[in-house]
């Protein structure tokens, strides 16, 4: 019952239910909140939707895909360091620090009307250095 990507709470629910066919939804929501508050889990939130889980319980980072909704892990090495220099410089202690990029994954850019390994259009935002390509 591995899973190689990111689950929302039904989906864990869901596949609970396909070995255990009596188990109750608040069941696998508290085992869930179990699970996190002791650290065997993460929750993972990517702004609207349902919460996701990730079997992944060390510190990383999240790539997420605008158009698939795909989530891939990814740890970058430096953030350590630099949030140590953040606490330094502005006294803030940092408890937590989870860094989500958004783009596009390889099997999605092989699908845009531009095609892969083209220039996406850009657009400059009115803050002035954001860029964004536009979406579908």
């Amino acid at each position: 019952m591995g899973a190689d990507r990111h689950l929302t709470a039904q989906e864990i629910y869901d596949r609970v239910r396909q070995i255990l066919p009596g188990t109750a939804y608040a069941t696998v929501y508290n085992a869930l909140a179990y699970l996190v508050e002791r650290g065997l889990i993460q929750e993972v939130r990517l702004g609207e939707g349902p919460a996701l889980y990730d079997r992944n319980a060390s510190r990383h980072d999240h790539l997420v895909c605008r158009r698939c909704r795909r989530v891939v892990d990814h740890e970058f090495p430096d953030l350590a360091d630099n949030l140590v220099r953040v606490a330094e410089q502005t006294g803030f202690q940092v408890e937590r620090a989870h860094v989500v990029i958004e783009g596009l994954c390889p099997e999605c850019q092989a699908t845009t009307p531009w095609g892969q390994g083209s220039a996406a259009p850009q657009v400059k935002t009115s803050t002035g250095g954001v860029y964004d390509v536009f979406a579908d």
